[in-house]
Formats: C-alpha cells, structure tokens, sequence
C-alpha cells in the first residue's frame, strides 16, 4: 500500500465517522461513531492541528480526538481480526469518552458492564495518550467483546501477557500506521523481522520472562520485559497453530473458570509444564540463551527432583479411590515395562532439555549428564527390544548398570546443592 492510498484510505474513514458537526469555536463535545458503528467516541474536537513533530515511530504520545479516533479503532479492528482469521461480528459497542489530560503518565481505563441487553464496554482515554497503550486497551476491549458474546452472565478472564502481546504483534507487522494522528502524513512499510529487533534487543539486554511471569505478572516485572515476552510469545503462537486457535481460545473462555484450560484446548498443549518448555525453547532460539532467567541452584534442584519423579495413581483396596504418589525414577525403569517407560522417558528428556538452558554453570552439566544418561538408557533398550525378552540378562544388566550411574549422579547434584566444590569438574561421559 503506498503512502497516497494509506492517506486517502484514512481521510475516507474520517468522512464516514458519523455524528454531530463539531462546533470548533465553542469547544462543545462532539461524538463521532465509527465505519462499522461499532465505537462511539465522545470528547472535545481538535482545535489546532499538530505539526509534524508527532508523527513517526519513535513518538510515545498521540493526540487524540474523537474523528481521528474512530478510524484508528477500525484500523486496529481490521488488523485483530485478520490475525484472528475470523470476520466482523461484533454485538455489543463499545463507548469512548475523551477527557483533557489531569496528571502524567495517566492510565486508559477498560470496563466491561453487564445489561439487560448483554454487555456493555467503555473505555476512558486521555487526550494525550502513550501510541502503545492506546493500541493494547483497544484490543483488550475488543478481544473481550469477542470472547463474551455468548456469555451470559459471567464476564471472562484474558490472559494477562494477550492484549499486550497481540497489540506488539499487530503494531510490528502492519504496513501502515495503527494509530492516525492529527495532521500526521506519513506511512511507512517495515519488514517484519525489522519490526520486531527492538523486542529481540530487549530480551537479551533486559532477559526474557518465564511462563510464570508470563501468567502472573507482579509489580516487580520490568514492563518494557514483559512487553517484549508477550510479544514473541503471542508471535510463536500465531506462526504454531495459526489465528483460528486464538480465536478458538477467545469462544471457549465462557465455558471455563480460568483461561488457562481454555488456552490449553485451543492450541493443544497437555499441560503448562508442556507450555513452559516450549517457550523456553523458542525463547532461546529467538534471542539466545543469554536473554532467559537463569534460575538459582535451589530452583533447578526442585524443577529437577519433580522431573525425575513421576506422580501415579494408586489403589491402595478396590473400595478406597486413587491416591497420587511420586514414583522414583530407579523404580519406574526397573519395574515398568518398556512400551509403558518410553513416553514418559521421553518427556523428560524434553523437560531436562529445557531446563538445561535455564540452569546456572554449577549445575548445567548434571542436568546435561541426567539427559545423557536416560537418552542412551533409551536407545540401547529400543536396539535390544526386537530380540531380548525384558528379564533377559544383557537387559537386567543395562538396567543395573543405568540405575548406578544415575545413583552417582544423584549423589553429585546433592553435593553441589549443598554448595561443595568439585561438581565443576563432572562432564558427560
């Protein structure tokens, strides 16, 4: 798109924008609604054009007034469906009230409402308003017009790093500017990869977050970090399963109490260990393995003790229900049979894979030696399955000879738990 037809696409917007002729003189309110009459923003007209100071990508701040925004809200509304795959359906309208700026740094408002006719969304903007927050609130609101369409009672819970991360993901891969601005004339067309260095850069200067972080953002997080893991994380997302997932995540949100077994379903992950480790992969490839937190001793000894214990059901009478326990490892490679111990091998590979990368220079190499170990455990077993019987003696012995060094092991990762020396200088064998 070039920039003439970006320019005429936005000044047929504003012709659209329906609602009372502003009064410039007297400085009444005005309400504009937008093309799809979806929005209706309610605020003072813009008395004096802004130069040319405001426009470009490195301005934090927008001014903002009721025509420029009804068309930048439709601009972000086309943009989140087309990375939702889905089309315009929208029910409920959304209501917007523009007020003059009252302190620094003042915070857009999202509210959902519940009426007698269904929901009910405003939002309160200032004026003046941060480009970044501006673009995340109108997404917020309409990812929740979308999710609780056919709620009827209870309002849903988005995931915290979605509005963020979509906002970031929508912004970095639009051809032309979200956000019009008064007496803005510039466009631009930006390669995705150029669009997103500046989250790459923040990651590895800034470290990117956990799934915990992620999911249960505190006031301790660093914004500019968590904007930039939200991100990647909703990019990995959308190039794994595509638009429709998210979107099939947003339908399925009124049907659960919290949005991470909706999340789950719709991109088909079998639990949040399961997604921890693929973000930590993907975390890694995009930005190196200087950008993760790496985690003190102590929490890669427990991430690593429940790794090699398996929780199992046990019936301990046929009248009495299941009770979970933690099956040692030693134990399920000596009393499981082979097709029931290689899946579960597996995943801990993948697991140990992961939190290698996440593991401090004092402990990596035991992580690295507890995959080695299992890895070619694994692969003698399936060499010998095809003409070895289980009890034959070269299996009994590959078991017992697996099941010693692993004990070793164990032995040299409480040593550097403790904080003896020495463990530096184990190396895979």
């Amino acid at each position: 798109m070039t920039a003439r037809l970006a320019i005429l696409i936005a000044a047929l917007d504003a012709v659209v924008c329906l609602g009372a002729v502003p009064d410039w003189p007297q400085k009444r309110f005005v309400t504009a609604e937008s093309r799809s009459r979806q929005f209706s923003i309610q605020g003072l007209p813009s008395s004096k054009p802004f130069a040319g100071a405001l426009s470009g990508p490195d301005v934090t701040y927008v001014r903002v007034d009721p025509t420029t925004l009804c068309v930048t809200a439709e601009n972000i509304k086309g943009a989140l469906l087309a990375a939702l795959n889905t089309t315009d359906n929208w029910r409920s309208p959304v209501a917007v009230s523009l007020h003059p700026v009252q302190r620094d740094g003042e915070e857009i408002v999202v509210a959902s409402l519940r009426s007698a006719n269904g929901w009910d969304y405003r939002l309160t903007v200032p004026e003046m308003a941060n480009k970044r927050h501006l673009v995340e609130a109108l997404v917020q609101v309409l990812l929740l017009e979308i999710a609780q369409r056919h709620s009827a009672d209870r309002a849903v819970e988005l995931p915290p790093w979605l509005a963020p991360g979509l906002a970031a993901h929508l912004e970095a891969t639009s051809i032309s500017p979200l956000v019009l601005q008064p007496e803005s004339r510039t466009s631009s067309r930006r390669k995705i990869e150029e669009a997103v260095r500046g989250t790459r850069e923040t990651l590895r200067a800034s470290g990117g977050l956990t799934l915990d972080e992620l999911n249960w953002p505190s006031e301790r997080v660093n914004p500019v970090a968590y904007e930039a893991s939200a991100h990647l994380f909703v990019r990995e997302l959308l190039r794994k399963a595509g638009g429709r997932a998210l979107n099939d995540m947003l339908h399925r949100l009124p049907d659960h109490y919290n949005w991470q077994t909706a999340f789950l379903q719709a991109f088909g992950f079998q639990s949040l260990r399961e997604v921890d480790k693929w973000w930590t992969l993907h975390l890694v490839q995009f930005a190196g393995r200087e950008s993760l937190s790496i985690w003190s001793t102590g929490e890669i000894n427990a991430q690593l003790v429940d790794i090699l214990n398996t929780t199992v059901h046990v019936r301990h009478a046929t009248n009495q229900l299941p009770v979970a326990t933690k099956l040692p490892l030693d134990r399920l490679i000596e009393e499981w049979e082979l097709p029931r111990q290689e899946p579960v091998l597996r995943q801990k590979l993948v697991q140990l894979d992961a939190l290698r990368l996440r593991s401090p220079t004092n402990v990596v190499a035991i992580v690295a030696t507890y995959q080695q170990y299992l890895s070619e455990y694994l692969t003698r077993r399936e060499q010998l399955r095809a003409n070895r019987p289980a009890n034959a003696p070269i299996v009994k012995t590959l078991v017992r000879k697996t099941l010693q060094k692993l004990g070793d092991l164990d032995v040299r990762r409480e040593i550097a738990v403790s904080g003896a020396s020495g463990t530096a200088a184990l190396k895979p064998e």
